[in-house]
């Protein structure tokens, strides 16, 4: 009988435990529902930017690697609107934690759909109150040859509160700072000396240190602190400390977001990355030289570094060029988009003596092609190698706008310069 009562009393227990815990998971998803509606609320998704940005980004596959272009903008004393200081593409690979950052100098000299040369930081304010981010969105593409999947623009102010919110940042200062200018965000600028060396920052002095451009290369310098901060930060949020904190700092933070991702990929990316070591969160700059009022690219820099941020590769390593691949097991389709007479054949006699399957050749709907395009469905790297034995061409993701059963499609467009011939099969 004795026995009996101890299992009753024992199982009473158990059960009051289990129900404890479940009322605890109720009471943690409940508040987690309305604290994920409260903060969705606060974050920045203008329909009208959404909507846009939809006929421009795809969303990516499950557990595929995406590319978050990253904007922080600025205002400071005398602006009329927020300016683009910071340009960075991001690529975000979860199931190896590993971050690729890739920044873009503010002054870089593009060419802007619609809009002609200028600096790449304008493309948000040419676009409009609407359109900035959609047109930000294609200059990037246009620049870098990548597909972008998701668009985020931080207010700086919101990076100072994130860092207030853990209690401080610490950062290894490379140089003194001493920059009044970079200092505005306080009062009589207090915040504009910092001391040089390994130190913890409060959110003031973390913002003057990402802001400051008082360098012997201005902004180079600048963006380089811009990534060691981003370093840090994802280093120390991880922290256990820091962990307990996260319902404060993503509460910042939302209010100094504007993003077409949903709140729900924002939690589960934060999620799965957390606990990545900073030695899998990988930077460069895009590097050009400054002739005023714009930085010119270094080209041949800038395709070695989209190559490796692509691949999900260390900047530091050796470039490795890829295996190539067998033409043979190639398909290729060649249009002719320009009613340049014998310029398909052209091109098709060309990768037909390299080995390439060539399936198809004749003309494109219509003749209003000014480049030679390079089409893809989902693979980029033939679509690379068939680039580099043609004349011309621009490597382009079909993105579903383009109809074709070949692995590759060439549309060779009014830039042709190579053989011009009847093609026979």
């Amino acid at each position: 009988m004795h026995e009996q009562r101890r299992k009753q009393t024992i199982k009473r227990v158990a059960l009051g435990a289990l129900a404890m815990v479940l009322v605890a998971l109720l009471g943690a998803a409940v508040w987690g529902y309305f604290f994920m509606r409260s903060v969705g609320a606060e974050i920045q998704t203008s329909e009208g930017a959404r909507s846009e940005l939809a006929e421009v980004v795809e969303r990516p596959k499950p557990k595929e690697p995406f590319v978050i272009l990253l904007l922080g903008s600025d205002v400071r004393p005398g602006d009329e609107v927020a300016r683009a200081d910071t340009i960075m593409v991001a690529r975000v690979d979860m199931e190896q934690k590993q971050v690729s950052m890739l920044s873009i100098p503010r002054d870089t000299r593009v060419d802007i759909a619609g809009h002609g040369v200028a600096k790449i930081n304008s493309a948000v304010a040419k676009g409009g109150p609407e359109g900035g981010p959609a047109l930000m969105v294609r200059t990037v593409e246009d620049f870098l040859g990548i597909d972008v999947n998701y668009y985020m623009e931080i207010d700086f102010f919101g990076l100072q509160d994130i860092v207030d919110a853990m209690g401080g940042i610490w950062i290894d200062v490379d140089a003194e700072i001493d920059d009044w200018n970079a200092a505005s965000h306080t009062p009589n600028h207090e915040a504009k000396y910092i001391a040089e060396g390994y130190q913890l920052l409060d959110g003031a002095h973390a913002l003057t240190y990402v802001r400051s451009r008082d360098f012997p290369d201005a902004d180079f310098t600048r963006m380089r602190h811009q990534q060691e901060f981003f370093r840090a930060l994802a280093k120390q949020a991880g922290d256990m400390g820091n962990v307990l904190k996260i319902p404060s700092i993503v509460s910042e933070l939302a209010g100094s977001i504007t993003t077409n991702m949903e709140v729900g990929d924002l939690v589960y990316t934060a999620q799965t990355l957390r606990g990545m070591s900073p030695d899998d969160i990988y930077t460069a700059t895009v590097m050009g030289e400054w002739r005023s009022p714009y930085v010119w690219t270094d080209e041949d820099l800038k395709e070695e570094l989209v190559e490796i941020f692509l691949t999900g590769r260390s900047f530091e390593e050796e470039i490795v060029p890829p295996e190539p691949l067998d033409p043979s097991t190639i398909s290729v389709a060649i249009r002719n988009g320009a009613g340049i007479a014998g310029s398909a054949g052209g091109a098709a006699s060309i990768l037909a003596d390299m080995g390439y399957m060539i399936d198809e050749v004749g003309n494109a709907n219509q003749f209003v092609y000014d480049e030679t395009l390079i089409i893809y469905k989902d693979q980029s790297a033939a679509a690379a190698q068939v680039s580099a034995e043609l004349p011309q061409g621009k490597v382009v993701s079909s993105r579903g706008m383009y109809i074709f059963d070949t692995d590759i499609l060439v549309v060779v467009g009014k830039d042709w310069t190579g053989s011009t011939q009847t093609w026979d099969e």
